[in-house]
């Protein structure tokens, strides 16, 4: 049983307090038959109960232990009967568990299982009734869909990299970890990195992404009523369920509980690694979502936390998600690119209208990550020459004018200048840029090569409203290598500031490098 309890009408989490749906934090109460459906108070259950009513049961020993030995076939003939059935099933939970140890077994004909059961998931997506609320309804199942601690949709490699690497934002490169100078943290990084690599799932897609084609487009399922389409991508589109979130309806509690969820899984990293192309809706359910609250004006209001766009959207983990979706040429790309289109008209607000609380009082830390991330993409973006990319990904061009809006937004350039802070978050994101970076520890040279360059050659006050921030890290990384041109004063500019993004040691290595391959060629 679930350790976590969220309440099953409100949905909201013991010790959460919540002030739009007045809760102040205090232990909720369990259903006392089937003790896998959870409460605020008595109106709560007695509101939730046309829901939970027809799968409020407990479950006896041989019906666990029955479910816990359950073959793969046996999970999916129960599952495709439970999760489309107007009744709910007070076997789901569990079931949905099996499957998940299943897979996780590698257990033969996991990624045909997951491919079905994808099929009949999005189904749920596409249904306008209330099968969602009957589905959320089941014992512990609010719990499974909505709590990190029963399910984190992390394979053992992605999960060992965001917990126990969480120091280096990942594994750190192998050069990182030579120039440590604590000998003791050097050698037992070592051998957590030698373990890591060793965490190798070949071709095959990891038990977490075959797992998450179920347990995301169920999310998914619950949040937006969306229009059948030919492929998952478009899945997100549609009508939020229960309409404005400010009516405090079933289907919309249900919709927001379910939307901050499906956020907070995109926009976390190792989750997005972890299980790939199975996450293919979220983009669109983001655009769907922060389209809608624009609309009838509650972004960043009502159900949002601070900075967040939406629930579970911040809009600084909007924008890093967007361009590591487009760096790695996802499917999703284009609402990606739709999505930075509307964050930059919401920064392009805040700025001439004012400060806005989706960026008053930013953790510094979380500003130059942005910043890293802008510089990052730029450097790295093909200019989506047609010729190289493919599938989905084409027409996803870099919308250039609202990454520079983004970019003077998150340092309120626009606005009323804050030179402390400017400065403050420039010299940290040269201090912590390693760890922090949008690379693990010891990848993030160039990006930092870059804010040195700023923060040697910083532009007057006066240009700082207009600063076109993507015409200048191009222009930085057009500047040729010292060995190109040795005496162009840029060239002898930009090699000072990566000595000073990467240290002497690298840099004097990596010059000799190239002196030698220029050297063969000459000779």
């Amino acid at each position: 049983m679930p350790t976590q309890k969220i309440c099953g009408y409100w949905f909201v989490r013991e010790g959460v307090s919540d002030r739009f749906l007045d809760y102040d934090g205090s232990s909720l109460s369990r259903c006392a038959r089937c003790k896998g459906a959870c409460y605020k108070d008595q109106n709560a259950q007695q509101k939730h109960w046309k829901f939970h009513k027809h799968c409020c049961k407990l479950l006896d020993g041989k019906e666990i232990r029955n479910i816990a030995e359950a073959s793969l076939v046996e999970c999916e003939d129960a599952l495709k009967r439970l999760l489309t059935s107007r009744s709910g099933g007070a076997e789901t939970y569990r079931y949905l568990k099996r499957l998940r140890m299943l897979y996780d077994d590698e257990v033969d004909d996991r990624e045909d299982s997951a491919n079905r059961f994808h099929s009949v998931v999005r189904g749920l997506t596409f249904f306008a009734g209330g099968l969602s609320m009957t589905l959320a309804a089941s014992p512990n199942l609010a719990q499974l869909l909505f709590c990190d601690d029963e399910e984190d949709l992390l394979n053992v490699k992605t999960r060992m990299g965001k917990y126990k690497l969480a120091k280096y934002n990942g594994r750190p490169s192998d050069e990182y970890i030579e120039d440590m100078d604590d000998k003791d943290e050097r050698e037992l990084l070592r051998k957590d990195c030698d373990v890591y690599d060793e965490l190798d799932f070949g071709f095959r897609e990891p038990s977490s992404m075959s797992y998450c084609y179920i347990y995301y487009n169920l999310i998914v399922a619950c949040a937006i009523h969306g229009r059948a389409s030919p492929t998952s991508i478009h899945d997100g589109c549609g009508t939020l369920r229960g309409g404005d979130p400010r009516n405090k309806s079933a289907k919309s509690l249900l919709a927001s509980a379910a939307l901050r969820r499906a956020m907070s899984l995109w926009t976390d990293k190792h989750v997005l690694s972890s299980c790939g192309d199975a996450m293919a809706p979220a983009a669109s359910l983001a655009v769907s979502a922060v389209e809608y609250y624009d609309a009838i004006g509650i972004v960043g209001g009502v159900t949002c936390r601070k900075h967040e766009l939406i629930p579970g959207l911040s809009f600084d983990g909007a924008v890093v998600t967007c361009m590591n979706e487009l760096l790695e040429q996802a499917g999703s790309a284009q609402y990606s690119v739709k999505l930075l289109k509307k964050l930059g008209e919401i920064a392009l607000k805040s700025c001439t209208e004012g400060a806005s609380s989706l960026l008053t009082d930013l953790p510094i830390e979380r500003r130059f990550k942005v910043l890293l991330a802008i510089i990052h993409y730029v450097m790295n973006d093909d200019g989506n020459d047609s010729k190289t990319k493919f599938g989905f990904s084409r027409g996803a061009a870099m919308p250039t004018s609202s990454v520079n809006d983004i970019f003077r937004a998150i340092y309120s350039m626009q606005n009323q200048l804050d030179l402390d802070l400017v400065a403050s978050v420039w010299q940290k994101s040269v201090d912590d840029g390693e760890s922090n970076g949008p690379e693990p520890a010891g990848q993030n040279g160039k990006s930092r090569s870059f804010m040195y360059y700023l923060l040697r050659n910083s532009p007057s006050r006066q240009e700082w409203g207009s600063l076109e921030v993507v015409k200048l890290i191009k222009d930085f990384s057009q500047i040729p290598t010292i060995h190109k041109a040795p005496d162009d004063a840029k060239a002898k500019e930009k090699d000072k500031c990566k000595r000073l993004a990467v240290g002497d040691k690298r840099h004097d290595e990596y010059n000799a490098m190239i002196s030698r391959i220029y050297s063969g060629r000459r000779t």
